[in-house]
């Protein structure tokens, strides 16, 4: 279920990016300026990468033969998302909620691909 959760979470956090308003001028939003420039790419690409994962988990519970790899795989790279996500805030040098917020996430991904590749090692058991 936390799969599920996380990759609604990077897709709306991207369209969150794509609101007319110019969350980019914002303070606590330094580092991703200083990296991405243009927040609607950056919204974007969180967009479809949510979107991508919504499609992978869609894949692996409608196939007869499981197909965790495709977990292991997209926990990764929210791993790495959020990792990133935390990095660019810890660059504003602004102290917020995402303190609390995003680390947490990245450990919870982790965790993820840690179940994933176990449910992988549980169904080369079974086959």
């Amino acid at each position: 279920m936390t799969e599920w959760f996380l990759a609604a979470v990077t897709a709306l956090w991207g369209w969150v990016l794509l609101l007319p308003d110019d969350t980019f001028s914002q303070p606590q939003w330094a580092g991703f300026r200083a990296i991405f420039r243009d927040e609607n790419v950056l919204g974007w690409t969180m967009v479809c990468l949510g979107l991508m994962r919504i499609g992978g988990l869609v894949v692996n519970g409608a196939r007869k033969h499981v197909t965790p790899w495709i977990r292991v795989v997209s926990a990764a790279c929210g791993f790495l998302i959020f990792v990133g996500i935390t990095y660019c805030y810890a660059l504003s040098g602004v102290i917020s909620t995402w303190l609390a917020i995003y680390p947490p996430i990245a450990v919870l991904e982790i965790v993820n691909a840690y179940r994933a590749a176990h449910d992988s090692g549980e169904s080369n058991a079974i086959i």
